[in-house]
């Protein structure tokens, strides 16, 4: 929104999630083309080890300018890329010179390449973290490389030495096989102590399972694009079916136009129900940009939407869960008095 306010001649493009997946899959292919050790990090992000290939195809170097050449005349899609001894440093080059790396970070020199960049570009610091780390006088990668341990596990808990570590440049993980990454998925569901068959009843408990389900997923600094309606008949037969936003959220508010038409894809035969669960899947890092990309009023609802969430997760964690609902999923109340 600042963006179109201050470029009002700004030519704004909509995303396109389900493309983006596709090229994401047809890049993968021209990667295993040139090593079997082929990781997912995010769609339309991986780590290659071109380990011991360079009999085959060459320098590291040349491989990544190939694959680019290629993705580029193949898919018109540029690529940015980087080399390292690891797959963080790797990582956080790859950022650095978008969208024309490439970066190389050599051997030895991974703690100095890091050490005066913002915590921000350490994958995986979540905010939270970062500003309890800038309270106690750690700002940069560098600082926190070189901060107390004890002190830093008053911060970061049992995962202190693992940042720091990483933040030193360290890191010891595999790049994985050319398996398929599995996603989370996270599922919640709740069994009727007797069968229902009231519709309204039904969604009302729908919306209450994706009260569960979704600050799970703020918590991760994660969005989905998929909601999944399963359901159990008296009977024991269960029944699934899902549906798909077009771009994705971290709001269960977002879901909740979705769910009338998911129940009656789901609920096809005249059979009470004994269970209900949901689920939400197909998993993205949200863009700090992507309310770019929408209509303006539309952007500005998603915004207040993602407000009022995290306000409310803050609320339920202060008071518990039951301590807030929307409105939505509410019971009406009469109050009544002489």
């Amino acid at each position: 929104m600042k963006a179109r306010r201050m470029c009002p001649a700004l030519t704004v493009l909509p995303a396109h999630f389900d493309l983006y997946d596709r090229f994401g899959e047809q890049i993968a292919m021209l990667c295993e083309e040139k090593t079997p050790l082929v990781e997912d990090a995010s769609v339309g992000a991986g780590w290659l080890d071109l380990t011991g290939t360079e009999k085959l195809h060459g320098r590291p170097l040349e491989v990544a300018r190939e694959l680019r050449r290629v993705a580029m005349e193949w898919l018109r899609v540029p690529l940015s890329f980087a080399l390292a001894t690891n797959k963080t440093v790797a990582r956080v080059a790859a950022r650095m010179e978008k969208p024309h790396a490439p970066v190389e970070v050599a051997a030895g020199r991974e703690r100095e390449f890091l050490a005066p960049l913002g915590l921000a570009c350490l994958p995986g610091m979540q905010g939270e973290q970062i500003d309890t780390l800038r309270v106690a006088g750690v700002r940069r990668i560098g600082e926190l490389a070189q901060a107390p341990l004890d002190g830093l596990e008053l911060i970061l808990g049992k995962k202190a030495l693992q940042w720091q570590r990483r933040a030193q440049g360290v890191d010891e993980t595999p790049v994985g096989g050319a398996k398929k990454r599995v996603e989370p998925v996270w599922r919640e569901g709740v069994e009727f102590a007797e069968d229902v068959w009231e519709t309204e009843r039904i969604l009302r408990e729908a919306r209450a399972l994706l009260e569960e389900v979704m600050p799970r997923v703020r918590e991760e600094s994660l969005a989905v694009r998929r909601l999944t309606l399963g359901l159990r008949y008296t009977d024991r037969e269960e029944n699934e079916r899902s549906v798909t936003l077009e771009e994705p959220t971290s709001v269960e508010a977002e879901f909740y136009p979705k769910l009338p038409g998911l129940l009656r894809d789901v609920w096809d035969r005249r059979v009470r129900l004994r269970a209900l669960w949901v689920k939400v899947g197909r998993v993205y890092a949200p863009d700090p940009q992507m309310s770019l990309f929408g209509p303006g009023e539309n952007a500005q609802r998603r915004e207040k939407e993602e407000r009022l969430a995290a306000a409310m997760d803050r609320l339920k964690s202060a008071f518990g869960k039951g301590a807030l609902r929307r409105g939505v999923g509410a019971r009406p109340v009469i109050v009544t008095g002489s």
